[in-house]
């Protein structure tokens, strides 16, 4: 694309086309000095670590032919220096430019909400793709284009990322994305211009505080993005998602609620529940329909509920939406049960937060029939407060508690456990702390008794974890049927 034509689409406070000619052609823009090449834009953004303004000359060295930056100090004769109030919002917006608008050629679902994101990401792909749609899923798990995997670091990518693969899945005939929208990327600037057709709201419970400082301010960064959307759906059962609701209502928003216990425009009443799934009814147009889901859970029957209305919005068939989900057998890492022959139940799941632990833990209560076992930690540099109240949903719920590492970063480990145990002495003493994941789940796998519900919680898919500035391969699957087999073994003699 011709560097002109960005120009005319954008506002900017100076630039220096005096020294570089603007009919040059661009192809690439990004933050990062080390993906830039000679056809690349390079963005200076104020990070909370680094400023990107720091590595200019590092992107001129690698054949940068464009800067934008905040500050004209950094003007030199070496590329054309563009200076903008907000080069995260600049961005954005370039990034669109460049890749063509691509949201406004896709169906995009985004999710929000502390809670089972992921969940209805994977849940709506499973009905998409069941029904013959091509589909992408931009989230926690990555990024998957017509089911072509790609690593990310962030749950929502950093805006020029975003639009690179809405742009990959356009070109690849795909007509539906569905994106998990978080917190960060709004007060960031990362969806500036993405045009979202449904935004869905699962819940808000605490988290995330270390960087919005309160649940008023992640609150309203999650308010944020319904102003994006075409058609809001809100979860009004959670006391954040009823207020959010009205207040969309009140601002002109498009908006529509779904629930189990209150009254909303989409109510669903659960008729049977077990270890296998539930069978629940909804009331569609006047007419009741009955699903039966795989996982068990109010909290899968919430995602699920939230996953019938969009397919249903975005024009599937409510007969086809129940074919497709009697057939979806669960996502992988949340409530997922690890096959094994041996007499107790061993599930993976991503619960990292107090309401997310104790959602799963819920579930577990109501089909338990030996003890409630679970291994979790809680992530170094992070929201504290958070770690005694894990604690307590724990030891309330459980026989047991194992208290391990979880991403401790530059925080010793057995400290944070140690704080999580404050929690679970409210209720029992019954807890050990083993840092070594891997070694935990040894060894809770070795002792078991007949009929445990073991747990693991909060690493689930997350491969690594990090400690200090490091990202350590980490597969807590693996390591869960390795420990299996040898336990297997072990009693085979």
């Amino acid at each position: 694309m011709k560097f002109e034509k960005i120009l005319e689409k954008i506002s900017y406070e100076k630039i220096n086309l005096q020294i570089v000619n603007k009919n040059i052609d661009v192809y690439k823009v990004t933050n990062d000095s080390r993906e830039v090449n000679n056809e690349s834009i390079f963005v200076a953004i104020k990070g909370f670590k680094k400023d990107g303004h720091e590595f200019i000359h590092k992107a001129i060295e690698k054949g940068a032919k464009v800067i934008f930056c905040e500050n004209d100090e950094y003007f030199n004769n070496n590329a054309i220096f563009v200076k903008v109030k907000n080069t995260r919002k600049i961005l954005s917006k370039i990034s669109s430019i460049l890749y063509e608008e691509p949201s406004r050629k896709l169906n995009i679902i985004g999710v929000t909400g502390t809670n089972g994101k992921t969940s209805i990401t994977y849940i709506l792909n499973h009905i998409f793709n069941y029904n013959s749609y091509k589909t992408g899923i931009i989230g926690t798990m990555g990024v998957s284009i017509d089911n072509e995997k790609f690593t990310l670091n962030n749950t929502t990518p950093e805006s020029h990322q975003l639009q690179y693969f809405m742009k990959e899945m356009v070109n690849k005939n795909i007509d539906n994305c569905f994106m998990e929208v978080s917190s960060h990327s709004t007060i960031l600037n990362r969806i500036n211009d993405i045009y979202f057709n449904i935004g869905i709201f699962t819940n808000l419970t605490k988290d995330h505080l270390d960087f919005h400082k309160t649940m008023e301010e992640y609150y309203k960064a999650k308010k944020k993005f319904f102003y994006k959307v075409e058609n809001a759906l809100i979860n009004i059962d959670d006391k954040y998602g009823e207020r959010l609701y009205h207040e969309l209502k009140e601002d002109g928003v498009n908006v529509v609620s779904y629930s189990i216990k209150k009254n909303s425009d989409y109510k669903a009443s659960i008729k049977d529940i077990n270890i296998n799934g539930i069978i629940f009814e909804l009331k569609i147009e006047n007419k009741i329909h009955e699903f039966k889901i795989n996982t068990p859970g109010k909290f899968s029957v919430y995602n699920t509920l939230a996953s019938i209305i969009a397919s249903y919005n975005s024009n599937i068939d409510i007969e086809d939406i129940k074919k497709s989900l009697e057939n979806f057998k669960g996502v992988k890492g949340r409530f997922e049960i690890i096959p094994s022959e041996l007499d107790c139940t061993i599930i993976l799941d991503f619960a990292h937060t107090p309401d997310g632990l104790e959602k799963v833990m819920e579930t577990i209560d109501e089909v338990a029939v030996g003890r409630k076992i679970v291994m979790f930690g809680a992530g170094g540099e992070r929201d504290i407060s958070r770690r005694a109240l894990m604690g307590e949903v724990a030891g309330r719920y459980c026989d047991f508690c194992y208290l391990t590492s979880d991403n401790p970063r530059y925080e010793n480990p057995k400290d944070i456990c140690e704080e999580i145990a404050q929690g679970v002495k409210k209720h029992h003493n019954n807890y050990k702390i083993i840092i070594d994941r891997a070694e935990a789940i040894n060894y809770i796998i070795d002792n078991y008794k007949p009929k445990d519900i073991i747990l693991l919680a909060g690493k689930s898919t997350e491969p690594y974890q990090a400690i200090e500035d490091k990202k350590v391969p980490y597969d807590e699957r693996a390591n869960t049927i390795k420990a299996i087999e040898n336990k297997e073994k072990s009693m085979k003699g």
